[in-house]
């Protein structure tokens, strides 16, 4: 069994998606960030950071007490590598593309794009220097991630975490961005939607918070 400790905001989905990909057991514990739940200092025993997702899994291979882990990117790969799916082996190239785009996620889109989201939704008083700032590099992500995907179907070539990572992060109308101007993307993301594994994920994020934005998908 494993625990989800969980929002669904993009970061959250991400493990989600791959938990229902995976078929694995698990149980969604919500960390009610928007009342400040993270701060806890039950949460904070798991999660360091005391940001979600974290997960406790109580089955870990080869170990013999729970394995508690925090960073999203770090839960996926290690989820993926338990179930030997979604990561290709160790030593390949194919592992490492899928490295190289995951952490391109971790350390590009969410940090600029959660911005944005922050500075058009929440600051108190309009934010020009900002919003120009951080809108030029939503547009600029784009535009990496359209053409990667003009090149292939996946971000990595095959379905796998990368793709995970990225998708609940595409988020166009909070992000100003036109999806007819990446028609790449588009099909991409028409093509993700459509997969049982997501629909699941963001219906238990429904679940929990049905007015997280990160759960529109338009």
């Amino acid at each position: 069994m494993i625990d989800l400790y969980y929002w669904p905001t993009g970061n959250g989905l991400k493990i989600g998606i791959l938990l229902e990909e995976l078929g694995l057991e698990y149980r969604v514990l919500p960390v009610n960030i928007r009342e400040g739940e993270q701060k806890q200092a039950a949460f904070q025993r798991i999660s360091a950071n005391g940001r979600i997702p974290a997960i406790v899994d109580h089955a870990p291979h080869g170990l013999i007490e729970p394995l508690s882990l925090f960073e999203s990117g770090a839960i996926l790969n290690y989820l993926a590598d338990k179930a030997g799916r979604f990561l290709p082996a160790a030593g390949t190239a194919e592992r490492q593309k899928v490295q190289e785009w995951l952490f391109w996620q971790v350390g590009h889109v969410t940090p600029y794009l959660s911005q944005l989201q922050l500075f058009k939704e929440k600051a108190p008083q309009p934010q020009a220097f900002a919003l120009e700032l951080l809108a030029g590099e939503a547009a600029r992500l784009y535009g990496v991630l359209e053409r990667r995907l003009s090149e292939v179907p996946c971000v990595a070539g095959d379905y796998s975490i990368a793709d995970m990572a990225i998708f609940p992060w595409i988020q166009p109308q909070r992000q100003g961005q036109e999806l007819q101007d990446f028609p790449h993307i588009r099909a991409w993301r028409e093509r993700l939607k459509a997969r049982p594994a997501i629909q699941r994920a963001y219906a238990k994020g429904r679940d929990v918070a049905t007015s997280e934005r990160a759960l529109a998908l338009q």
